[in-house]
């Protein structure tokens, strides 16, 4: 069992990077990748050798980096780089805590005055207690607490609740959660330059839970840049039939399968597990890459 798609609390994921570890532990993971938002915080950390010891299994440095496309916030994974070399990368994230703090409070206040024109009940006081909790999340999951929400929550996370408040109304322009995230992001282009740049490899993450898109179109566009060495076809969000379609693209396009939780919170996700069941071996693109390196000697 794997997972190549993990977030800790060093950007906006619940656990550190230690829980993590002792988990993967515990279930017999193999193989995992922690992909922090923007940032390389765990990697400084797993230097400790002690902490690196709670894990038997292999690491692989991964990060998840936010791009801008036809004025859109998207995501890119990079996978087995030399972190020494990525780190100068002028699109790591190097805000302070209080600057990171101070935007989701902005956040929350926005979502709170939509959330009161919709007539969306919330829990008063609400606030953002410490790094890492996001705006986002808290406006999510407090209208679920509340019975008087459930009409229009259908319409906003499904009937199953499971629709992703971030990707499907925080960063699409049709949505009155809309926040313009794209700011100074850099591009896909750029992205992966970087990625690249380190030793790298670009996997493109969770295609189809984007829904300000034509998700078939999005995935042929990025692959149309030739910039991407491999597909997430395994996600908490893709159901069977999108993992079947993202596998034979990858087998269509020679590009890598890679698979993951998108863990950040065990009332979420099921780190190496998707609501398919345990994240396969086969997702693991190490040996395909291995593959391809040798064709090129």
């Amino acid at each position: 069992m794997i997972d190549l798609h993990i977030h800790t609390n060093h950007s906006d994921g619940k656990f550190t990077v230690k829980e993590i570890l002792q988990m993967a532990e515990n279930k017999k993971i193999h193989t995992i990748s922690f992909c922090d938002h923007n940032v390389l915080g765990a990697y400084e950390e797993l230097k400790n050798r002690q902490l690196r010891e709670c894990f038997s299994g292999r690491m692989i440095t991964g990060i998840e980096f936010d791009f801008v496309y036809q004025q859109k916030n998207f995501h890119m994974l990079g996978y087995d780089f030399d972190i020494e070399r990525l780190k100068h990368s002028k699109y790591i994230d190097r805000r302070s805590e209080y600057e990171l703090i101070e935007i989701q409070e902005k956040r929350l206040a926005f979502f709170k005055s939509v959330c009161k024109k919709l007539n969306i009940k919330l829990t008063p006081g609400l606030k953002i207690q410490s790094l890492g909790e996001q705006a986002n999340d808290i406006i999510k999951a407090d209208m679920q607490k509340h019975k008087e929400n459930d009409k229009i929550l259908d319409t906003i996370l499904g009937k199953d609740r499971k629709n992703s408040f971030w990707l499907g109304h925080v960063t699409n322009p049709q949505s009155p959660f809309y926040i313009d995230v794209t700011e100074n992001l850099p591009t896909a282009q750029e992205i992966a330059d970087d990625i690249h740049q380190a030793g790298g490899i670009v996997v493109l993450p969770h295609v189809f839970e984007y829904k300000s898109v034509n998700n078939v179109e999005f995935l042929n566009q990025m692959y149309q840049l030739g910039i991407l060495d491999g597909i997430e076809c395994v996600h908490t969000k893709h159901n069977r039939e999108q993992v079947a379609y993202l596998e034979g693209f990858c087998k269509e396009k020679g590009l890598c399968m890679s698979g993951g939780s998108d863990f950040h919170d065990d009332q979420k996700q099921t780190l190496g597990y998707t609501p398919l069941g345990e994240i396969q071996d086969k997702y693991f693109w190490g040996e395909r890459k291995k593959s391809l390196e040798d064709e090129e000697r």
